[in-house]
């Protein structure tokens, strides 16, 4: 039986910020781009959060919302410009702290270059194809395979749903699948396998 989230958690500003965090990053993760995209937009939220500093926790929750933004504008064109308003504004902050000597985003700004090409590229598939490998390859170097990972799922949506080549696109999402049983992430490969099968 499902849990109404208002009767388990009680909703103080720190719990509120920490719930929020959770659930943002659980809806990038498992693909969820519209419910991480909403909480992204919520105007109550935008009060309590301010991406500030370099903590490892606090750059990657900015990613994830960031992430699903840059997801959602691909996939609704009719909310793409308040998606990609949205996403530019996280992106660049996030971009600013990788110039402030940041190495805990590197990874990050890298994935979201990619998506930001893909959205605005369309006649550079080359070049969006090249973001992509290069933030699988910088996720790699860093030690993140769920990230490595992510990346490969969103590399293989791109070349599903914008390029056509379901080839390559199955190629990428086996490596996903590879990369999250290697973390232990046992619930998103069967979320990947029951959404690609």
């Amino acid at each position: 039986k499902a849990m109404d989230e208002k009767e388990v958690v009680i909703l103080t500003r720190p719990r509120h910020a920490t719930f929020l965090y959770v659930k943002t990053v659980a809806s990038s993760l498992f693909g969820r781009y519209e419910l991480g995209a909403h909480l992204a937009i919520k105007k109550g939220d935008k009060q309590i959060l301010k991406m500030i500093g370099g903590d490892f926790s606090s750059m990657m929750f900015w990613f994830h919302r960031c992430l699903c933004l840059y997801a959602m504008a691909r996939r609704n064109k009719t909310k793409k410009r308040q998606y990609m308003s949205q996403a530019k504004h996280i992106h660049k902050g996030l971009t600013n702290s990788l110039n402030n000597k940041n190495p805990n985003v590197l990874h990050y700004v890298s994935l979201l270059d990619a998506e930001k090409a893909a959205l605005t590229q369309k006649k550079n598939q080359e070049d969006v194809r090249k973001l992509y490998f290069a933030a699988i390859t910088m996720s790699r170097r860093v030690g993140c395979a769920h990230d490595a990972a992510l990346v490969q799922e969103r590399f293989a949506d791109y070349l599903l749903n914008s390029v056509g080549d379901s080839q390559e696109a199955k190629y990428h999402i086996k490596g996903a699948i590879q990369r999250y049983t290697m973390w232990g992430a046992m619930g998103i490969v069967e979320d990947l396998h029951n959404k690609y099968q």
